[in-house]
């Protein structure tokens, strides 16, 4: 099934999109990362605060918790705000929420509130994200962009696991949630200006509702699939170097897995993304056909044999993460003036996922 057509797009006639996608890489990365930070470095979380496995997965559900209830609010606002701004605000919440882990966290209920607050960065953070590549880039290339952009959410977890073998089985794992923050920073030095000229005009609402501008059912629709298919394989990247133990395989080279098939996802996510722009991919029915293929992923990694559980977590992973971007590159297709609020749909069924 062929994906609808490029709409067009208000266009900076100053636009920078390769500045601007690789500040939005800069931001999202950073505000998602809190929570595989949290699950990459579990054990030593786990030890120094006493907790059990419950106790880490309430610390990740608590994180991603904001975004996800408050996603289509934070969508609309960041249509109104403009992509600068938006994005200026959630990575100062970002930065707060990185150093109270690092610096105030002693106790579990500080650590808790902690990353609440360095979650709800990313409430605002994703559609702002949109926001910015959609004004940047010319509509014929959303699909690489987004593919592109969508890839900071695999470079979190690549990211994080690379802190396993460095600071993992320490008293260290702090400083991994500074360069949180030294990550967040860079990204705000990243972001494009937002000339007053290129701010779209406000967009007109009926006295129905704030969000009457759109067609909301197949983005309720697509939002539940998103929080179903974010559910597994979130959960799936974010415990699977906890459960490694289990499937008699050492900290370190879980870590390392973890990055290996988070590279994966990139590499699909952009292959996908240019394929898309060359029209030969049905964005919403490429979804399904990745989301069925990856439920294999998950069948292996309920084994105890160590390479079973290696593959089978490549194969969820890689398969089963890579679908986002052409999920994004249809909702701003299908909604171009409002491309803040149809993506935090989406955004939001993979944070409550």
């Amino acid at each position: 099934m062929a994906g609808p057509a490029p709409a067009a797009l208000p266009q900076n006639p100053d636009a920078v999109p390769v500045r601007a996608v690789a500040a939005s890489i800069a931001c999202l990365t950073a505000s998602v990362m809190a929570g595989f930070l949290a699950g990459a470095l579990g054990s030593d979380i786990k030890d120094e605060f006493g907790i059990s496995d419950t106790g880490l997965g309430v610390t990740l559900a608590v994180t991603y918790a904001l975004s996800g209830v408050a996603s289509i609010h934070a969508g609309e606002l960041a249509d109104r705000m403009g992509a600068r701004r938006s994005l200026l605000l959630s990575m100062w919440v970002t930065v707060a929420g990185y150093l109270a882990v690092a610096v105030l966290a002693r106790s579990f209920g500080t650590f808790l509130a902690s990353m609440a607050v360095a979650g709800a960065g990313l409430t605002l953070a994703g559609p702002a994200a949109k926001v910015l590549v959609a004004q940047h880039v010319s509509a014929e290339r959303h699909g690489v962009a987004f593919a592109v952009h969508m890839s900071a959410i695999p470079l979190a977890p690549l990211l994080a696991g690379l802190t396993v073998p460095v600071v993992g089985g320490t008293s260290g794992w702090r400083w991994a949630f500074v360069g949180g923050a030294v990550l967040a920073a860079a990204g705000m030095l990243m972001l494009p200006a937002e000339p007053r000229q290129d701010r779209p005009p406000p967009i007109a609402r009926s006295a129905t509702g704030r969000f009457s501008h759109v067609n909301l059912a197949p983005l309720f629709v697509l939002g539940a699939a998103a929080t179903l298919a974010s559910a597994a394989v979130i959960g799936a990247a974010s415990f699977f170097v906890v459960n490694s133990e289990s499937a008699g395989i050492s900290e370190s080279t879980a870590g390392l897995l973890l990055s290996l098939a988070s590279a994966g996802v990139i590499t699909a996510r952009i292959t996908l993304g240019v394929m898309a722009d060359r029209g030969r991919t049905g964005d919403i029915g490429t979804v399904a056909i990745l989301l069925v293929a990856s439920a294999a992923g998950y069948a292996l990694m309920a084994a105890d044999t160590p390479w079973l559980y290696a593959l089978g977590g490549q194969v969820a992973i890689i398969l089963g993460w890579s679908w986002p971007a052409l999920m994004v590159v249809a909702l701003v297709r299908m909604n171009p003036h409002a491309p803040g609020l149809a993506t935090s749909f989406a955004i939001g069924g993979l944070n409550l996922g």
